[in-house]
């Protein structure tokens, strides 16, 4: 059956070589379990065990070096590298020499390349087979509002952590193995659903959503097209943009022939004045 997975589908495989460049540096790595631990030799000819960059671990850390305000995402890749790199236990005076492998770990967990999202939501991330959907307006509502919260000088603060995780929540709607929870997961698994739920959920911008901000004189008719369309059919406005110009423009004639014509505005009846009792008379005064 489509979608069903195979007994394999899921199960992480790790294709690292035992001589791995990263950023033009060679090194000698050993994977004893992708995702979990990866032994690597220093220059010194010393074994660094490196061990496993969680879940909850990269949600905190993105949201301890990532901050939004009104000129958009400031992102602290040093301070977040540095936390990764303690997170694995390497040890501080070898950072700088391990910094490359130790942070490529943390984002691929030595795991084969992932599948890409498929037409039916399955996608195969690291450790897990995940199936996906696009969150809704209300979902992503509800967690902007859970996210945003007082801050100590009086205005809000965005807590990044607690996005994350109710997007991942909304949008993970399968995970297999069975019994596998989103908490469970290792660093790199987490990277590859949060960039495909990302990218699901952004569509990206369309040409239409910047002519509709814009003051061009045709934006209103663009607009007023558009919602006339989506009221009449129940579509979307991506729906409506999607269609072929001369099926819009068949859709509008039938739209003229069968909805019945806006009723004439009533006039405004004005309060009677005494010039109207049939017994009043006027006089008119001119220069």
């Amino acid at each position: 059956m489509p979608g069903e997975p195979t007994p394999a589908a899921w199960e992480p495989s790790a294709t690292v070589p035992s001589s791995l460049e990263v950023d033009g540096r060679c090194f000698l790595v050993r994977v004893e379990v992708p995702g979990e631990a990866l032994e690597v030799d220093t220059a010194a000819g010393e074994r660094v065990r490196l061990g496993r960059w969680g879940f909850d671990a990269h949600l905190w850390a993105l949201d301890r070096h990532a901050s939004v305000d009104g000129q958009g995402l400031h992102f602290d890749a040093t301070g977040f590298a540095r936390e990764v790199m303690r997170g694995l236990a390497v040890p501080a005076a070898l950072m700088e020499e391990l910094a490359p492998v130790a942070l490529w770990w943390a984002a691929s967990g030595g795991y084969e390349a992932g599948s890409g999202l498929q037409e039916d939501g399955w996608l195969r991330a690291g450790a897990v087979r995940a199936r996906l959907r696009p969150w809704t307006f209300v979902e992503r509502s509800r967690a902007l509002n859970e996210s945003t919260l007082p801050s100590a000088g009086g205005g809000q603060e965005f807590r990044l952590e607690r996005y994350l995780r109710l997007m991942l929540r909304a949008s993970v709607v399968a995970l297999e193995p069975a019994g596998v929870e989103l908490s469970m997961l290792d660093g790199a698994t987490t990277v590859a659903l949060l960039d495909a739920a990302l990218a699901l959920n952004d569509m990206g911008a369309r040409d239409e959503d910047s002519r509709l901000k814009s003051p061009d004189v045709d934006n209103p008719r663009l607009a007023r097209v558009t919602l006339r369309l989506c009221k009449a059919l129940g579509w979307t406005p991506s729906q409506v943009w999607e269609t072929p110009a001369a099926e819009v423009d068949r859709l509008l004639a039938l739209l003229e022939v069968a909805e019945p014509p806006a009723p004439r505005p009533a006039r405004v009846g004005r309060a009677p004045s005494l010039a109207d009792h049939p017994d009043a008379v006027v006089i008119q005064v001119e220069d």
